[in-house]
């Protein structure tokens, strides 16, 4: 059994801020997402009595059960919804693997591997045309948990839905369904999907694509089944209101039982072929083995695969996974401390005083990584006065990042202000615009800096106010303030972000910036909030421009091109993409399909670089922290723990964890 996950079937699944990664326990197929970070609901903590009983385990199969803790519901569990509208990361974290592709990424070392494929095509056919196909022999006797075989028809069936029946969000970036303009011009994207045979996809591009758009693009798109979905593929809202628990995997665990408001049970599927096998890791290479007597016998090596490395086996190796839900993060780790469960799913981490409490217990396992995302605050950049870059400017000048991080939040978080994590150090760009203007300076100093933006921008008051005169005092507002036009801000502009019993660290933030924003002159107010109202807020097409600000965060993929998805305007999210602020920049929109055709590492990187510089510029999104994830298990023992953005963004290794004797 392959213990990976796809490195990105849609690059973004909300909850965002993911960019937490949608991992399939075990088995053939995996998908990762991009999610949004954030999504508890301020709910009453569920009794430890709504815990899932464990089922008795298939009689030729593992027996245990891994209890995993969640604290917020998951929304759906069919997949089509979940990628649709419905992908927030818990429900990522309970949803089955309902869905395979053709390349994936091996874990902890984030190598590109093929799964369904034969093998790694990276090289198209230039059809003479202005198009390009690639043409991916995939592998045979691998089946769907009923019995159906994978096929390239079920990759052609799966885009012809996604495309005919206007599918939104993940479906529409992962297959790169082109935007057509206002003037008929159809944008870059795919053109076509036919299947050449039963097991072989030819995949025709209207440009050349590069490693974004290909080998972690398309090539890691989801792929459904098309014997169990056809009969609900008439339309989209009979697809996505369909019951998925009966839908066809590509793994060794099906649901078993979902109580909702209490918890989730997958059964381990007496009938599978995705179990066994070992993995083998290098630094930049993988080799998985399997010949387990059921599925076609494998033995395939991606990459570098000498030097130094390590071996472990592939599950599962429990009967059980149960997903028991708390209403909120501190019941969710009383449960955890008190033995209920193995493990919290949490795409935030541990809060550092209870893992400092945590280390005093011996039977307690504690890990800290790496974060591979950030929290960030928003501007609709569709309304006044968010529209305007000289107030986004100021507003982000007014903002001192380091002030809170070390006096008020002790140095829990990490400041961030660009896209790329500091662990992909390769990507970084220098900070630049106003955040290097402001740089070091203090209060009284980022207030006069942030009226001198506003006044060279065309703003205008009849008094600008009066700078901070201490370090306690705050700053006295200008009067009459008004836009370049003459426009007057909007009163209670409301800044949307989790509450304390959710995130302290946002919510803290959030009440510091809407008072900065206040001692400027514009009438903004933290607005505490529940995770998915936020979502419903920001990521509908319907409520594109009903709000002013916000904040959440992303977790991110194994490819950094998460720029493109949030900022390109073909993704705006009034169209059903990522994009939530609605920026719109020709220059910016020209350097991201040059980025999506970057055919080398160095060549995205330069691309990737101006395309920041622009993003410095205009702010769409204030880039504020992250923080070390740290987590905590006990009674499980898993492969191995040192890995990106943590245990919780592969899901708790359900395919591979093991229970303690």
């Amino acid at each position: 059994m392959r213990n990976f996950k796809s490195s990105k079937s849609w690059r973004l699944v909300l909850l965002f801020s993911v960019f937490a990664l949608v991992v399939v326990a075990c088995g053939g197929g995996a998908a990762e997402e991009e999610v949004v970070e954030e999504a508890a609901p301020e709910v009453t903590a569920a009794p430890a009595t709504t815990a899932a009983a464990a089922e008795p385990a298939a009689p030729s199969g593992p027996s245990g059960t891994y209890k995993m803790a969640i604290f917020s519901e998951p929304q759906t569990q069919n997949f089509w919804d979940f990628l649709d509208g419905e992908n927030d990361v818990w429900t990522s974290y309970a949803m089955t693997s309902q869905a395979t592709s053709l390349f994936s990424v091996s874990y902890p070392n984030y190598n590109l591997v093929a799964n369904m494929a034969a093998g790694l095509v990276e090289s198209s056919t230039d059809n003479g045309d202005g198009t390009y196909t690639y043409v991916v022999p995939m592998k045979e006797g691998w089946t769907w948990s009923d019995g159906s075989p994978i096929t390239a028809n079920d990759m052609v069936f799966t885009y012809n839905t996604v495309k005919d029946l206007g599918l939104q969000q993940n479906w529409v970036s992962g297959y790169k369904i082109p935007a057509v303009a206002d003037d008929g011009t159809v944008g870059q994207g795919v053109v076509g999907i036919v299947a050449n045979s039963d097991y072989e996809v030819a995949i025709t591009f209207n440009y050349d694509p590069g490693l974004s758009d290909w080998q972690y693009g398309v090539a890691q798109v989801s792929i459904m089944p098309e014997s169990y979905w056809a009969q609900y593929a008439t339309d989209r809202e009979t697809l996505i209101d369909a019951d998925g628990l009966s839908a066809p995997v590509a793994s060794a665990y099906v649901f078993e039982a979902v109580e909702a408001g209490a918890f989730t049970l997958w059964g381990y599927d007496s009938d599978t072929m995705y179990f066994g096998g070992e993995t083998t890791i290098y630094s930049s290479g993988t080799r998985i083995v399997n010949d387990n007597g059921v599925a076609p016998a494998v033995d395939e090596s991606f990459g570098d695969t000498s030097g130094d490395s390590f071996t472990y086996s592939s599950g599962p190796f429990v009967g059980n996974v149960e997903f028991t839900l708390y209403g909120d993060q501190d019941a969710a780790y009383l449960a955890f401390q008190n033995g209920e469960v193995n493990f919290v799913l949490n795409p935030l981490g541990l809060k550092r005083n209870l893992y400092n409490e945590l280390a005093r217990n011996s039977d307690i396992e504690l890990v800290s990584n790496f974060s591979n995302g950030y929290r960030y605050l928003a501007f609709n950049t569709r309304v006044f006065p968010g529209s305007n870059k000289a107030f986004r400017q100021a507003v982000s000048c007014m903002v001192d990042k380091d002030f809170v991080i070390n006096n008020v939040l002790q140095g829990v978080a990490l400041r961030m202000d660009g896209q790329m994590p500091a662990a992909l150090t390769a990507w970084v760009a220098p900070t630049q615009g106003i955040q290097a203007e402001c740089e070091g300076m203090g209060g009284a100093e980022r207030y006069d800096k942030a009226v001198a933006v506003l006044q060279a921008g065309g703003w205008t008051a009849t008094d600008w106010g009066l700078a901070p005169q201490s370090a306690d005092d705050r700053a006295t507002p200008p009067s009459n303030l008004k836009g370049p036009n003459g426009e007057v801000a909007p009163e209670n502009m409301l800044l949307y972000a989790p509450g304390a019993g959710y995130d302290p660290l946002r919510a803290t933030f959030s009440l510091y910036i809407a008072d900065w924003m206040q001692q400027l002159g514009f009438d903004a107010v933290a607005q505490p909030t529940n995770f998915s109202v936020i979502v419903d807020k920001v990521f509908t097409p319907e409520n594109c421009q009903e709000w002013y600000f916000y904040m959440l965060g992303w977790g991110l993929s194994a490819y950094p091109d998460h720029p493109v998805d949030f900022f390109a305007s073909k993704y705006d999210t009034c169209d059903g993409g990522y994009n939530t602020p609605g920026f719109n920049n020709a220059e910016y929109d020209a350097l991201a399909d040059q980025f999506g055709a970057a055919k080398s590492v160095s060549e995205a990187v330069g691309i990737m670089n101006q395309m920041e510089a622009i993003l410095y510029e205009e702010m769409p999104y204030l880039v504020l922290f992250t923080t070390p994830i740290l987590e905590a298990y006990a009674g499980v023992a898993y492969p191995f723990t040192d890995v990106l953005a943590g245990l919780s963004n592969l899901g708790g290794l359900a395919g591979s964890v093991k229970l303690s004797d």
